[in-house]
Formats: C-alpha cells, structure tokens, sequence
C-alpha cells in the first residue's frame, strides 16, 4: 500500500483521544496535515498508511488534546503587586484602576505572557472574558505566539454595580456606548484564511447588564454562530442583586424572556437555586467553573455551588483560570485538580474524577467556545491543538494510570511540547515562534510602569509580608 504523504506524524505515544469512547491508545499515533487531524490509531497502522519528514517522537509520553481555558483576564502583568491579605472589594478597585491606566503597550505586554503562560501548562485555547482595552494588539500578540483565542469587546455594561466597583473613566456604563461597540471584534471571523483568534461577543454581567443590552447581544451572537459570554452568579450578593432587580432569580427571569440558549457560555455560576440548574441544562447552557477563584475570593456560595448537578442534568460545564489576582495562576489542569480535591472534601457523595478534569478542560472547553466540532478530542478531521507529555519526571511513576498520573501526579510540569493548528508553538520549555526573553522584559517594564502610575512600590520594597500568627 502507498504511503500518503502529510505534515507531521506523532508517534510512540499513550494516545488519550477524548472520543466518545474516551478511546486511549497505549502504543499511538497521529496523522496531521494541514492544521488538521487526518488520522488517529495505533502505531504500527498510522506509520504503514502515511509518511512524512516530521516525525515526532513522544517517547511513550502522553499525547491529549489540547486544553481549553474559558474565562481569562489577561492581566498577569499585575501579578504580585498587591498583598494577599486584601479585602475583596479594594483588590477589585486597585485592578479596576489598573486596567483603567494601562496603554497599548501594557495590554500587549500582559497578553503575550499570559499567553505564554497558557502555552507552557498545556493550555491551547482561550476564551478572554471582555477586558481587553486594545483587542487589536492582544489579538496581534496572540496570534504571533501560535495559540487559539477567542476576544470580545472591551467592557459593555450598562448598570451601576454596588459600591463603584468596576467604575472605570475609558470604559463607561452606558447602553448607547455599549451597542456601538458589540459585535465589533465578529470582524476577525470574515478573514480569507481561517485565523488563530476569532470574535465572540461578550458583555460583563454581574449584575452590571440590562435586558435591553443582553437581548441586543444575544441577536448578535444568533446572527453571527457564536458564542455570548458573561460573568453570572459568582456569589451571594451579585445574584442577590440581580433577583432584586429582576424579581426573580436570573437565570429564571432569562428563561422567561427567551435570554438563554446554547451558545450561551456563563462564568461562574456558583449560586444556582434547582430551578437554575434545571433551565440553564435544559437551554443548553455552559457554566465556566474557576474553582480557585472561588475559594480566593472567599465566595461563600461555592461552597454549594451545583456545577457537578448541572453536569448530571446534561447541562456542559468547563474550566477556567480567571484573573491572576484571584485564580493564581493560568492553568486549567491546576483548576482541575482544585475542583476535583474540593468536590471529595465536601463529603456529599459528587465526587470528580481525573477523567472528569480531562472531560472538562479538553471537550467541555470546545463545546464553551462553540467549536465542539473542531477541538477537543483527538479525531480525524478536528485542529490538530496537541499536547505531549513527558515521562522524564520521579511524578510520573510507575506509569499505571497515565490519567491519574496527569491531573494528580504530574500537572502542568510534565508539558513537553504543544502544537497548535499542526505547528509546535511550545518545545523543552521555550515558545517556538517568539523571544521569551523579551516578552518577559516587556512585562517587567509594564509592571513597573503600572506601579509607578497608581502610585504603588514593588512588593520587595513595600512593608514585609505579614503573617497570621500560626506557627
């Protein structure tokens, strides 16, 4: 039989394909050509049928789908500059400003190394959460890096939050102001060649949005096949807000006026009633779970939070980091196994298991952005966003149970390489297509720019970190 020629081969590799056998394949290998999977299977079959001069070796290291972070701020250039003893609401406002005061050249910085981020711990697609000021250049940024992104429009609110948290002087909370700009970033969706970041629409919720603003925005995204995502129910008083305003509970007012659907894609979503969960299942609903968000910011609501009901009602549920002043840290695996250990210590038998991270993170993730039919699962005709895992690591042994051995074992750590639309973008702990090098000193300069604009001292020179009097 002739060999047909392709891209790129990965073999030698423990092959989790996320298929809806959740078929693994100990001794497997993928087929790629152009961007795409052309085949997956054992071995011995992929390498008799095709060939290639790219041949990856993955050294009978895990082979998986890439993972899907479905609420992120890119902001990380802010990391560490507050003390993480601050109370909630003033955290809020000091990034409120922060955002407020940052230009092009902050943005771009933050999200070329929240990108990098993103890559290094496995994950090759993102949802940003409506935050950015300059979408063009983040997009720019992105793009130049090799991962998948989705991007919205900057901010569209129109409801005053309690307190004048989120109060912004660039970003005002104005219903005309907010419908010239939705829909704008659908432009990226209309390019010849198929783009690495596309538009989705996006408003910020939290009680900060009418029904004149979300029905406007939900047309849009009707219109356009694409997905409307919003902060929703992350804890007690936003959700007591919006049932004061609404006269009912939200989720149950937007069943009401026809405000749910399946491209709906809800951040949060810790304070559900059943009737909530019910409907928001029944629409076809996505609630994004960022577990360390939740414990961060002392949500009280999460500790009853129903997104492993909501999953039994058939509703989709996926994974996000959120913001690095609330979520730590950019990585799906890790918000994952945060979900997992605090789904065991609540002890009412809705217990997680490391399939049920995998699930999550790879297919719930697809199916959040509107691309279930595209990403995560290793199949034939879906991007070929792949990631490698190494075995070179004491975590990974004895390599009994490769999916326990990730999402409990290994994490983010064991990322070896990723590839993303059929181009490796991340190698032996370096992005492929950028200088990191630069993108980190491009960081550090904005971080001290911000610092100096709000008034604030580096963390080493402000007063020392304080302790709780536990010994």
């Amino acid at each position: 039989m002739e060999q047909l020629p392709v891209d790129s081969l990965i073999r030698n590799g423990f092959v989790i394909t996320m298929d809806s056998g959740r078929r693994c394949l100990p001794n497997g290998a993928i087929a790629i050509n152009g961007g795409r999977i052309v085949d997956v299977g054992p071995e011995a079959e992929i390498l008799a049928r095709y060939r290639s001069d790219q041949v990856i070796d993955a050294k009978g290291g895990t082979v998986h789908p890439g993972f899907i972070d479905t609420h992120v701020h890119f902001m990380n250039t802010a990391r560490g500059a507050l003390p993480d003893t601050l109370e909630t609401g003033t955290m809020m406002n000091v990034l409120r400003q922060w955002w407020d005061l940052s230009d092009l050249a902050d943005e771009r910085a933050a999200t070329m190394l929240n990108c990098l981020e993103m890559l290094s711990n496995g994950t090759t697609c993102f949802l940003e959460a409506g935050t950015l000021k300059y979408a063009d250049a983040a997009a720019e940024a992105a793009a130049e890096l090799g991962i998948r992104g989705f991007i919205g429009d900057p901010f569209l609110w129109d409801l005053p939050i309690s307190d004048g948290v989120y109060d912004m002087s660039r970003a005002a909370r104005d219903l005309d102001r907010s419908l010239d700009l939705l829909g704008g970033q659908l432009k990226r969706n209309t390019a010849a060649k198929e783009p690495l970041i596309r538009g989705c629409v996006v408003v910020f919720g939290l009680g900060s949005t009418s029904d004149e603003l979300l029905q406007a925005a939900k047309s849009v995204a009707d219109a356009n096949g694409v997905i409307l995502t919003m902060h929703q129910s992350f804890d007690h008083h936003d959700a007591g807000a919006d049932a004061a305003r609404l006269g009912k509970r939200a989720i149950c007012h937007y069943a009401d006026h026809g405000l749910l659907g399946g491209n709906m894609t809800f951040s949060h979503m810790n304070d559900l009633d059943p009737d909530e969960v019910k409907l928001a299942a029944e629409a076809g609903v996505t609630a994004v779970w960022c577990p360390v968000t939740s414990m961060n910011l002392g949500a009280q609501a999460a500790k009853h939070a129903r997104h492993l009901e909501m999953r039994r009602h058939g509703a989709n549920v996926s994974l996000a980091s959120d913001g690095v002043a609330s979520g730590c840290r950019y990585d799906v695996g890790f918000q994952g196994l945060v979900a997992l250990l605090g789904t065991r210590a609540k002890g009412d038998g809705q217990q997680m298991t490391a399939m049920d991270v995998l699930e999550l993170a790879t297919i719930g993730g697809a199916k959040a952005v509107g691309m279930a039919a595209d990403l995560g699962s290793l199949e034939p005709g879906k991007y070929a966003d792949i990631v490698i895992r190494s075995t070179d690591l004491p975590e990974a042994h004895p390599w009994s149970d490769p999916v326990q051995s990730l999402v409990y074992n290994c994490g983010s750590k064991s990322v070896d390489r990723v590839i993303v639309n059929g181009v490796l973008v991340w190698a032996d702990g370096h992005p492929q297509l950028v200088d990191a090098a630069k993108a980190y000193d491009e960081a550090r300069r904005s971080h001290l720019r911000m610092l100096e604009r709000l008034d604030m001292k580096p963390r080493w020179q402000a007063d020392p970190p304080q302790n709780t009097g536990l010994s």
